[in-house]
């Protein structure tokens, strides 16, 4: 399977609470990293971008999934999980089938599976990566933005 990391920072004062809504509504002001590829060796590129728009281009032919870490180590903030917003197709369940929180005392980390699923080829994908504020409590919303390419 390929998969990258992607480092998450919220700069001071950028945390800014959700009005209820995924999109559109008020977001974070994090800073998304480029996605930086930990897969096992292999030729091409598969992941691009720079962090606020993220592009997946796995071989021609593959059928397997990809994996994208998104972390962010301040304790000052904890992912929650996610929020799809449906554009262009379907998305949830259908296209990230599987997400897992993982937290410690000094940061967190969402794994999120993209299936790549046949219709997704060329399709793109709007979700909120949900975070809370540990000192006030206080949810708020990353936007990135993913696109899947053949």
């Amino acid at each position: 399977m390929y998969s990258a990391t992607v480092l998450l920072t919220i700069p001071d004062g950028a945390f800014v609470p959700t009005n209820g809504c995924v999109c559109p509504g008020p977001t974070v002001s994090a800073v998304i990293g480029a996605p930086k590829d930990i897969s096992p060796p292999h030729e091409g590129t598969v992941f691009s971008g720079d962090g606020e728009t993220i592009v997946i281009s796995p071989p021609a032919g593959y059928q397997g999934s990809v994996q994208l870490i998104y972390q962010l180590p301040d304790e000052n903030y904890t992912l929650l999980g996610l929020a799809f917003d449906p554009v262009d197709g379907g998305v949830g369940q259908q296209e990230f089938p599987e997400y897992i929180v993982d937290r410690d005392p000094t940061g967190s980390q969402i794994t999120v599976t993209d299936a790549l699923w046949s219709g997704g080829n060329g399709v793109s994908y709007r979700y909120g990566i949900i975070v809370q504020q540990t000192a006030s409590g206080l949810i708020g919303i990353i936007d990135p933005y993913i696109d899947t390419e053949n």
